[in-house]
C-alpha cells in the first residue's frame, strides 16, 4: 500500500442495536479509502459477532460485562493496528467518501496535539420529515479522526456520557474542521445519550435548523433507505419536492 495511504483505524462501540450496526457495517464497506479496517467492540446481552463475521477489514471484540462507551472506544483503540485513529458511532450515517476526507485534511505536521472533525452535518430528526442543516462551527464526536500520539495524552474517559466533549476538555487540541455536509448524517433517533445542550433540548435546537434542499434518497444507498426515510416518518423511496424552513 502507497504511503500515500496510511492504515485508518476505525473504532466504534456498541450494544444492543442490531439495525444499527448492520447500516454501520454497510457504511464502512463502501468507504472509497482503501488502507482501513474497523474494530466493533461490542458488549450487547446477544453476541453481535454473526453480523460481524467474515467482513474484509472488520475485526469485533466482545465484552461479557456491560461497559461504559468510554472504557469501550479504549479498548478498540488499543486493538487498532493503525496510529491514525477514526471514531464512527453505530447509529450515525457516513458517506463512501467520509474517511478520505478525514485523511485528506490531516495535517502532515503537529498530529499529536490536532483532532479532525467536521465543520457541519445533516440532522435525520424522527418524524421530522425532512433533513435538517446542523449550520457551522461544530466538533461532533461522531467524526473524530486522531492520532494515536495525541490519544496517548488523554484517553476517553470511563464514562457512557459527554465523552467526547470531556476528551476536547482533557487534551484541548487544535481543531481541523471539514465542511462537507453530505458525507456525515447524525440520526436522532430518540435514544441518544446526547439530549442536552447548552441552549437546552438537543432536539428541540436541531428543529429549529434549516431544512436541507435535497432529500434522503438523492444521498443514501438504496439498502440504507428504508430504515432512514422509516426517521422522517415518510415511505422509503418517496420524492419529496425542495423543502422551505
Amino acid at each position: 500500500m502507497p504511503e500515500e495511504y496510511p492504515l485508518v483505524s476505525c473504532v466504534m462501540a456498541t450494544r444492543n442495536r442490531p439495525s444499527f450496526l448492520k447500516r454501520a457495517l454497510r457504511g464502512f464497506l463502501r468507504q472509497t479509502y482503501p488502507n482501513r479496517e474497523l474494530i466493533v467492540v461490542d458488549d450487547s446481552d446477544r453476541s453481535m459477532a454473526p453480523l460481524c463475521r467474515d467482513l474484509p477489514g472488520v475485526r469485533y471484540i466482545r465484552l461479557t460485562q456491560p461497559s461504559r462507551t468510554g472504557t469501550k472506544l479504549n479498548l478498540g483503540i488499543e486493538a487498532a493496528r493503525g496510529d491514525l485513529l477514526q471514531k464512527l458511532d453505530d447509529d450515525d450515517w457516513y458517506g463512501p467518501t467520509f474517511l478520505a476526507s478525514s485523511v485528506e485534511h490531516f495535517p502532515r505536521r503537529g498530529a499529536a496535539s490536532t483532532l479532525v472533525t467536521r465543520c457541519c452535518f445533516l440532522v435525520l430528526l424522527r418524524g421530522a420529515g425532512v433533513l435538517r442543516h446542523s449550520g457551522h462551527g461544530w466538533n461532533p464526536g461522531s467524526a473524530f479522526c486522531f492520532h494515536r500520539s495525541l490519544w496517548k495524552r488523554a484517553h476517553f474517559r470511563d464514562t457512557s456520557y459527554s465523552v467526547d466533549s470531556f476528551l476536547l476538555r482533557d487534551l484541548e487540541p487544535r481543531i481541523v474542521r471539514i465542511c462537507r455536509v453530505e458525507e456525515h448524517i447524525v440520526v436522532r433517533h430518540g435514544r441518544n445519550t446526547w439530549t442536552r445542550m447548552t441552549t437546552g433540548d438537543a432536539n428541540d435546537y436541531f428543529r429549529r435548523c434549516a431544512a436541507y434542499p435535497k432529500p434522503l434518497d438523492q444521498l443514501v444507498a438504496p439498502e440504507d433507505l428504508k430504515s432512514l426515510a422509516g426517521m422522517l416518518g415518510a415511505p422509503a423511496g418517496s420524492r419529496r419536492a425542495s423543502p422551505t424552513t
